[in-house]
């Protein structure tokens, strides 16, 4: 089975510069346009079946791919992104430095980074959250079971989750919007194929 994990368009909370997590910001016109290529450029594919976040970014991403596609949506709860940024979630980075300046300046990382043991008041423990992205990871392929070809759209966190937890590639990545990881999955073997693989850095 191959497997398509893309990350959502550009959304609100990326233009008004605001922590996003687990706030529900939906796509902004110009996501909407991006995703609108990316699914053209998905569309000799035949992913059958695509999975996603409930997030609006990620949902709103799926559902622009599907309609071009002719596929299923399905949506999995656990595909959401992680909660980084606890009590600052949806608050504007600037704002964010006037209310919450107590809380900012007992970081010694940026806030919600991924790849620290840091916590923002309030944020979901990364043990907790890679043991959910797995879960979901794992339902998808059970739900696929039979397909050549299922898709995945979800969050920057869990693309890292999946690399980390579930490829076991330990150096940090980077996906960018609407980033393309391919996944050649079989049930003892999970790999990155690095070929079609797209927009991450590593």
């Amino acid at each position: 089975m191959k497997i398509y994990i893309v990350r959502h368009g550009e959304s609100v909370d990326d233009i008004e510069d605001c922590y996003g997590g687990i706030a529900d910001f939906p796509l902004t016109d110009a996501g909407r346009e991006t995703a609108e290529k990316l699914a053209s450029k998905l569309a000799n594919t035949s992913i059958k079946i695509l999975y996603t976040s409930p997030y609006k970014r990620a949902h709103e991403t799926a559902s622009i791919i599907c309609k071009k596609l002719g596929c299923e949506l399905k949506v999995i709860d656990d595909l959401r992104e992680r909660n980084s940024y606890g009590v600052l979630s949806g608050v504007n980075k600037k704002k964010a430095e006037e209310i919450f300046s107590g809380i900012l300046a007992k970081l010694k990382y940026e806030p919600g980074d991924f790849y620290s043991d840091e916590l923002v008041t309030g944020a979901e423990p990364l043990d907790e959250f890679a043991s959910r992205v797995r879960e979901a990871f794992n339902k998808v392929v059970e739900d696929g079971e039979g397909q050549n070809i299922i898709g995945i759209v979800t969050h920057g966190n869990v693309t890292r989750a999946i690399y980390r937890y579930i490829l076991g590639i330990k150096t940090k990545v980077k996906p960018s919007l609407l980033a393309i990881t391919v996944i050649d999955f079989q049930p003892v073997v999970v790999e990155l194929n690095r070929e079609q693989t797209q927009g991450v850095e590593m």
